[in-house]
């Protein structure tokens, strides 16, 4: 056997999740100690709980609410099932919240709260935007007839309220430094978590340096969705429509300023 052909060879073994093939005995040879296989075994374990302690890295509220041993249950479980093919390794865990929900369908809010953990780190790795456009940049004239770009690293997500109540209490013991909680409702929305609906729109983005997420009120989040498929600002804006022109108006101000101050907007 070439080198290059041992080398895939052992790639192989080390990272299977079927067991040794039946010729390893054959290839490699036995320690004065262990067999091959036995010596093998070494480095497939150590693979698989690398593997393992990259999901744990991104999905620390999940880990927390599910428990260390149930986590290493079912963390082994899917990598068995969906191995690392990305050069990032924390990037293994691209599956993780639909194999929660697979494997415990009754568990809606425990695949939405590793939803949300992947949906961040997606945010902290999207590329910067070239220019976050400042509202004091905006042509008053031409803005109504504007499209507008959004920053790369916003996502909006639908959860299961639970999940942020989940994200929230799982976070408060071991936070990074520097690490944002999650976020109240604005005053246009709901004044707790317990007040949403069971299901709402949440928005997953980055500020600078800091991961942040928000739940949406209904009319925003409709907004929002249009202004994302292209929709100008004036025909977005057309949802806040209701009472008087001035609380119309003030709603779609209240809205649109709020996208600015959060930077979500790219010039």
């Amino acid at each position: 056997m070439k080198l290059a052909e041992l080398q895939r060879y052992f790639a192989t073994v080390a990272t299977s999740s079927s067991g040794p093939p039946a010729d390893l005995e054959r290839v490699f040879k036995p320690s004065a100690r262990l067999s091959a296989r036995e010596l093998m075994s070494i480095y497939n374990r150590g693979y698989h709980f690398r593997l393992l302690g990259a999901l744990e890295a991104v999905f620390v509220r999940t880990r927390r609410a599910l428990g260390a041993a149930e986590f290493e249950r079912a963390g082994l479980a899917y990598v068995a099932r969906h191995p690392s093919e990305h050069p990032a390794v924390e990037r293994v865990g691209r599956h993780f919240a639909e194999f929660l929900g697979e494997r415990d369908e009754g568990n809606a809010v425990l695949a939405d709260l590793a939803r949300l953990e992947w949906a961040r780190l997606c945010a902290l790795v999207a590329p910067d935007p070239e220019r976050i456009l400042a509202a004091s940049a905006v042509d008053a004239q031409t803005f109504p007839g504007s499209r507008l770009r959004f920053v790369p690293s916003l996502t909006v997500l639908s959860l299961q309220r639970g999940a942020l109540t989940s994200f929230a209490a799982n976070g408060e013991a071991a936070a990074e430094p520097g690490e944002p909680a999650w976020r109240e409702p604005t005053p246009r929305e709901p004044a707790a978590a317990d007040d949403l609906p069971a299901k709402c729109a949440v928005a997953v983005w980055r500020q600078r340096h800091a991961v942040r997420h928000e739940a949406l009120g209904e009319l925003e989040h409709q907004a929002l969705e249009l202004a994302r498929a292209g929709a100008t600002v004036s025909q977005f804006c057309a949802l806040f429509a209701g009472g008087t022109d001035a609380e119309a108006a003030a709603r779609a101000f209240g809205v649109v300023s709020a996208w600015f101050s959060r930077e979500w907007i790219a010039e």
